[in-house]
């Protein structure tokens, strides 16, 4: 029997690094990290490009955070509940450990000219790592000229009025639907 667990105990080691991996840099939330989890769930095989393009999309709808919610689902989806459980205890790992020690570092140099500026060097990283993940999910996601005008649309919604992104993002399945393929 021992045997038999061994793969499945390296399997979900695996899956608890890699998951690790991705929230030691969950600085900027999810947003950011879309791209390394787009390499490290769809380069293995544990995802394809559309699936992770619908996790995605799942994701924003559901609460909680992206990196979280992809964890979640694909660990259930490789190892079922122990999986999921592993995965979303591995993201979340890094950020309990890392906010331990900033509480302790920050009650002491909150103040501190150095600590201000690291604060503003992290802040534009985390733009640019933003920006990075639209640059990678935007070619996969607009496959066509509706999605296209959908996607611009959508933007100019979000950017020039105050409407709920919630409604948007029903707003936008509702189209996909009505639009077909």
């Amino acid at each position: 029997m021992d045997r038999l667990m061994a793969p499945l105990d390296m399997n979900l080691l695996r899956l608890y690094l890699t998951f690790f991996k991705i929230g030691c840099v969950a600085y900027g939330g999810g947003y950011a990290m879309i791209p390394l989890l787009q390499r490290e769930v769809v380069e293995p095989g544990w995802l394809s490009l559309q699936e992770f393009l619908d996790m995605m999309a799942i994701s924003e709808m559901t609460p909680g955070p992206i990196a979280v919610n992809t964890a979640t689902f694909v660990g259930h989806r490789l190892f079922g509940l122990v999986g999921g459980a592993v995965a979303t205890i591995a993201v979340i790992s890094p950020s309990l450990i890392l906010t331990f020690l900033l509480l302790r570092f920050l009650a002491k140099y909150q103040n501190h000219p150095l600590t201000e500026r690291a604060m503003a060097g992290i802040h534009v990283a985390v733009v640019i790592l933003i920006v990075s993940a639209a640059l990678y999910i935007v070619p996969a996601a607009i496959i066509d000229l509706k999605t296209l005008i959908l996607a611009v649309a959508t933007f100019a919604l979000m950017t020039k009025t105050k409407v709920n992104p919630i409604l948007l993002i029903f707003l936008g399945g509702m189209a996909g639907v009505l639009l077909g393929p």
